[in-house]
Formats: C-alpha cells, structure tokens, sequence
C-alpha cells in the first residue's frame, strides 16, 4: 500500500510578503554612500538640496539614514572637532571665518572638494591636522572670502599658509644668478612675513573669545604694528620633517629683509653689523663669503 504525500508550495495568505530584487538592483550605492557623507557636513539646506538630487529609492534611504539626534550628534562632534583643529592650524584666519560665517560658513568648508577630496591618512585621528589645514588654506586661496575682508584678514591669512605650507614652494637650491656673491637664507628655508604679532594677535583673540562671542571679540581685540617674520628651517632627520623656527621682530625684520626679497638692495658694509652676525650665528645665511675677517664676531653671535 502506497501513501502520496502532496507538498502544495502556494501562498495562501492575504497579503503575501514581497520583495522586489529590482527596487535593490536599482540604488547605486557608491552615489548613496557619497552623498550621505556630504550630508554629514551640510546645512539643513544643503541636505535638501542633496536629496532632491537623488533617484527616489535611494533619496528615502538616504533620508532614513541622516535624520534623528544620534546624526545630529555625530554632525555637532566632527563640526566642533573640525573647528579645534583649524583654530590652532590658523588662529587668526579661523577665528575671523568662523565669527563671520558660524557653522554655515564652516559646512560650507567641509561640502567642498577641497575637503571631501583630501588625502586619507590610515590610522591617524579624526582629522589629521595636516590634511585638515591644507583643505582649510586650498579652500580659503580658491573662494573670494578673504578678498572680501579687511587688509589685516589677508595679511593674517598669508602669514599662517606661509607659515604651515611656505616649504612646500621653497627652493631647495636657490639661484644665484646676477649675484652670486649675495648671501641668500639657507637652500629650503622660507618666510612668513606679517606687519604686526599674528600669533600673538592670535592668542587675545582666543582669550576674548571666552568671555564674547568671536564677532564682538574681533570688534574689540586691537592690533598693533609690530613687525614680525618667521624663518623656518630644515633640520636633517631621518623622517625629514622637522623644521626650526626663527623669529625676527621690530627692526630686525627690516634690516635683514633683503635675505629672503631679491628687490630690497644689499645694505653696504652688511657684514660688519650685528644683525648679520646674529642672523650668521642662527644658521640662516648661505654662502657666507662676504663675512672676510668678522669670524670674531659671528664666533659670539646668539644661536636661537
């Protein structure tokens, strides 16, 4: 005797689960991924502006994703990360942007290619100060922002990028054509030259910062001509990244001046001065030929 068992694969509920393999199929997950990173720096109207540009299955997952306190907390914490880094990178340049901007004018940084598009650094911390600050001075050097500011923003501004970023234009051999005998600053040494204390300038703002909001702090923190330049120089180490930093004040930055600008004339009877000695003595000057007869003098210049 036989028995037929019947195996009766039909659906015979009232309403079946589906799924849909072409509703998937269609979301480009590269797009959904890249925009949802850019929400995560944008403005609430950016965001919107992002998401219209999606197709509709990947707008709502995208939408679903980036909404909720949790994003918003993660939003507030790399924004206020951000701006740590950038404060101490460029104290004066990013005090005055983010006073003048506030957190639109900060996304408005972060939504660009310059810092979407920034090298990654494996294993380091959220963000890597060097990448971050060259994103920073790319983004500042290619908008019109600074134009737009106060004479002292833009003096602010070239004086910290020269600071961070002036060895990457540094001439490592440099010419000696027309004057052969002219001293120049040591081969990859560069300058960052400022008609009053920016770092310093820098530090008063932070201070007033703490007790008044950065618009009014730049309103009331005054600065005063005093006439500042930084020499950096390369130190030899096996990584090849230490620098030595040289600071100039007062008349000190004019009398030596014609170091680093080739269109200020050579001072007569140079290397009799003190200055020169001292400049000589900090390891500044290459090819120090014209120094004939002043070892003495060089011999007991301060090395800073």
């Amino acid at each position: 005797m036989t028995r037929e068992a019947t195996l009766d694969t039909s659906d015979t509920s009232d309403t079946p689960d589906t799924f849909d393999v072409g509703s998937v199929a269609a979301l480009d997950y590269v797009r959904v991924t890249d925009t949802t990173w850019r929400i995560l720096n944008a403005t609430p109207g950016r965001r919107a502006e992002l998401l219209d540009a999606l197709p509709p299955a990947e707008r709502a997952v995208v939408a679903e994703g980036t909404s909720g306190p949790g994003f918003d907390m993660e939003q507030a914490r790399r924004r206020k990360t951000v701006a740590n880094v950038l404060n101490v990178s460029f104290p004066v340049t990013f005090f005055a942007y983010y006073g003048r901007t506030g957190a639109d004018g900060l996304h408005t940084f972060l939504d660009s290619e310059f810092w979407q598009r920034r090298p990654a650094q494996p294993g380091s911390v959220f963000p890597p100060a060097a990448t971050a600050s060259a994103a920073f001075a790319g983004f500042l050097r290619a908008t019109d922002w600074i134009a737009r500011q106060e004479d002292w923003v833009g003096e602010a501004f070239a004086f910290e990028d020269a600071y961070l970023f002036g060895g990457i234009t540094a001439d490592a051999r440099p010419s000696r054509a027309g004057s052969p005998d002219r001293p120049r600053l040591v081969p990859g040494a560069w300058t960052a030259e400022a008609a009053f204390d920016v770092p310093a300038y820098g530090r008063l703002l932070r201070e007033r910062g703490t007790v008044d909001p950065w618009t009014e702090a730049l309103l009331l923190v005054k600065r005063r001509p005093a006439p500042l330049a930084v020499i950096s120089v390369p130190v030899s180490a096996p990584a090849g990244e230490r620098v030595r930093r040289v600071r100039l004040t007062g008349d000190t930055v004019a009398a030596l001046r014609w170091l680093w600008d080739t269109d200020v004339p050579l001072p007569e009877d140079v290397a009799t001065t003190p200055t020169y000695a001292k400049a000589l003595g900090a390891g500044l000057v290459d090819g120090a030929g014209l120094v004939d007869g002043a070892a003495g003098v060089v011999d007991g210049a301060e090395r800073q």
